[in-house]
């Protein structure tokens, strides 16, 4: 693709991409494609709020309409601020990696820093299966003050429900192997107690991009060898009875405290309550472990390349 940038055209197949990646995204991990070779590779972003400062950027490849799980494969990312006087220079480059194990489809991960908010375009050259690559240019929101709790602030001290609240875990969690160690504390309690602490929001059993599941299992593996120096803490999306909150999508209070309007979202936060990374949708044990080695150590978490 070549040419003057048509972003607002190519937001909007973004988009249209990303409901097909989220629906074929649930239920059993997805079947190597049988689409032709020739067939184009289109990324997705899979993020729902950018903001001035260190970003994570997800993104999901399609091909015929299916996820593509590639290890090999990474995408080159060009930045450029559409508000200013060059909206053709490029501010920075950097590449989304392959961070797709135990997930149901490939992630591919890039981080950036912005330095102030308004459009950006962000373009992406993706390597096809003949060898060669296209680019896809999107346009980007970047948000002065984004929704959720962003990186450097203050957590917010939200009463979640706890085991000594429900003793039955299967009425606090959707999860049908819980770990009642992160049902212990309420986010309040983690932020008086001095001790940094990771809380995830997800929904295990109805999770719209089936990732949650996945995502409980990489932190119960982290929590096996950090739980003596970080307190881990999952909050259910949905009030019981899940399922027909689900179906009402009603929502259990503390995600709108947190100003969440997905999931599932993880944020690492330090002893002294700063929230220090935050992580929207699939993660993984390679991407978390270097993040909660630099958390427990009392350390600044910094994103790869971010440094």
């Amino acid at each position: 693709m070549s040419g003057k940038f048509s972003w607002t055209a190519l937001a909007a197949m973004a988009l249209s991409m990303a409901l097909v990646l989220s629906a074929c995204g649930q239920g059993a991990t997805p079947a190597t494609p049988t689409a032709p070779a020739a067939a184009e590779r289109i990324p997705v972003l899979a993020a729902s709020e950018l903001a001035t400062g260190p970003n994570r950027l997800p993104f999901g490849v399609l091909q015929s309409g299916t996820p593509v799980n590639d290890p090999a494969l990474s995408l080159g990312l060009r930045f450029f601020f559409l508000d200013g006087p060059e909206p053709t220079q490029v501010q920075g480059e950097t590449t989304a990696t392959y961070h797709g194990e135990g997930l149901p489809f490939g992630l591919y991960v890039g981080y950036i820093t912005f330095d102030r908010p308004g459009a950006w375009g962000v373009e992406i050259s993706t390597p096809q299966a003949s060898g060669d690559a296209t680019v896809t240019r999107l346009r980007l929101d970047v948000l002065e003050k984004p929704a959720a709790p962003p990186v450097g602030a203050r957590a917010i001290p939200s009463r979640n429900l706890t085991a000594r609240d429900v003793p039955d875990l299967g009425r606090l969690t959707s999860d049908v192997t819980p770990d009642p160690d992160f049902y212990q504390l309420t986010v309040a309690e983690a932020l008086g107690a001095g001790k940094p602490f990771i809380v995830t929001f997800s929904t295990p059993g109805y999770c719209q991009t089936a990732v949650c599941a996945p995502n409980m299992q990489v932190l119960k593996r982290l929590k096996t060898k950090f739980h003596d120096r970080i307190n881990f803490i999952h909050i259910e999306v949905y009030p019981y009875p899940f399922g027909e909150s689900f179906q009402a999508q009603r929502y259990v209070p503390q995600m709108a405290e947190w100003g969440l309007r997905t999931e599932p979202w993880t944020f690492l936060v330090d002893a002294n309550g700063m929230i220090q990374a935050r992580y929207e949708g699939g993660v993984t044990f390679a991407e978390l472990e270097p993040a909660l080695e630099q958390l427990a150590a009392g350390q600044p978490v910094t994103l790869p390349g971010l440094q």
